[in-house]
This record gives C-alpha cells, sequence and structure tokens, in this order.
C-alpha cells in the first residue's frame, strides 16, 4: 500500500497540492480525474519519489519498483522504437529482446520497431511510451494521461492489458481530465481534484 499523508507542494508563493490524504492498495485501479493544472501530474510525480513534497508524507509499506509515464513521452528520436525500449531495459537486465517484441506485438508496434521514432505518429509514441512504463513488470504503475492519441482499438487493448496488471495485485495509478463513462467500471475508486485539492472520492 501506498499512503498519502498530509502531503502539500508549494512551488515558490503557490500551492500546487493541499493537504492531500490518500491510499493505494495492491490489485486495485485508481483514476485522477480533474482539468489540466489541478495537481494530477505534480501527485503522480510524488508518488514515485521525483519531488518530494514541502510538508507530509507519501510511505510505502514495501519497496516498490515504479513503471512510470509521465506528461509526454520522451524518447531518442534518432533511434528506432525498439533500440528505444532496449536502451531503458537495459538499465535494470530484467526483460529480454524476446520479451520486448512480444509487447510491441502487443500494441501493434512490432511492424515499426525498426522505424526512427521521429516518424513516429503521436498514437505510436504515446504506445511505446505505455510499453516502457509496463514492460519490466512493476509493481506500481503510474500513467498520466495515457488514452491520449490512441485509435479505439489500441484504447481498448491498453484497458484490457491493465485489468490483467490489476488482477496481478499491481497499484495502478492512471491521471486524465477526460474518460469515457463506459471505462470507469475498470476502476475501483475515482479521486476528483481540483485547484491542488482532493474534492470527491468515489468508490467504483
Amino acid at each position: 500500500m501506498i499512503r498519502v499523508k498530509n502531503v502539500s507542494k508549494k512551488l515558490k508563493d503557490k500551492f500546487v497540492l493541499q493537504d492531500i490524504n490518500l491510499e493505494f492498495e495492491e490489485g486495485k485501479m485508481y483514476l485522477l480525474q480533474g482539468h489540466n493544472g489541478c495537481g494530477k501530474t505534480m501527485l503522480l510525480r510524488m508518488l514515485c519519489g521525483l519531488i518530494a513534497p514541502t510538508s507530509g508524507e507519501v510511505c510505502n509499506d514495501v519497496e516498490y519498483d515504479y513503471g512510470v509515464m509521465i506528461e509526454n513521452p520522451s524518447f531518442i528520436e534518432e533511434k528506432t522504437g525498439f533500440y528505444n525500449l532496449k536502451y531503458l531495459a537495459s538499465v535494470k537486465k530484467k526483460i529480454s529482446d524476446e520479451q520486448i517484441n512480444g509487447m510491441l506485438e502487443k500494441f501493434d508496434l512490432y511492424s515499426a520497431k525498426d522505424q526512427k521514432v521521429k516518424k513516429y505518429s503521436l498514437g505510436m509514441k504515446q504506445r511505446l511510451g505505455i510499453i516502457q512504463a509496463i514492460m519490466e513488470n512493476p509493481k506500481v504503475i503510474l500513467l498520466d494521461e495515457p488514452f491520449n492519441a490512441l485509435d479505439e482499438k489500441n484504447y481498448n487493448k491498453m484497458l484490457e492489458q491493465l485489468e490483467k496488471e490489476k488482477e496481478s495485485g499491481k497499484i495502478i495509478v492512471i491521471a486524465a481530465h477526460m474518460i469515457q463513462t463506459e471505462v470507469l467500471q475498470f476502476f475501483n475508486q475515482k479521486i476528483v481534484m481540483d485547484a491542488g485539492t482532493v474534492k470527491e472520492i468515489v468508490n467504483i
């Protein structure tokens, strides 16, 4: 479990997060919903330790490994999709080329794996970003606006994959400003944010 206790974050003279208290349990998927600038991305950054709170704390029951896609996916544009994933995988050395290819195939990118990323469409880059976040089987998956630029086929594929990840005991947190009503059934809880605060928590 990840616990967010009385967390606030101040940048310059402005609070971008204020008095946040949340719990994220294993085997559940959470939706952070709110307009752009409401604090969703800042909270994701805090959950994975990219930034520290000004006050309060983020506590983990155990030491988790994280798979993260925050804001627009960034890759080495002059290199291929496969090269980028292999380069990222070389840090932890947890997965093989075969496993990388399997993920590319699952998200309909295998035929483009040897193309330079600069030739990828926005939707293709989005899928590549999702792959890099989940390919090493992390215990916690944090995705910022993962539905952007996905066609219906890949939208559904991603939901199916996330459902599998949830069933395997992962903690999944997705930030999105808009989402289709029928997709809410995949989530266990919706957390509505506005102006850096939690306005509503809805169990689904």
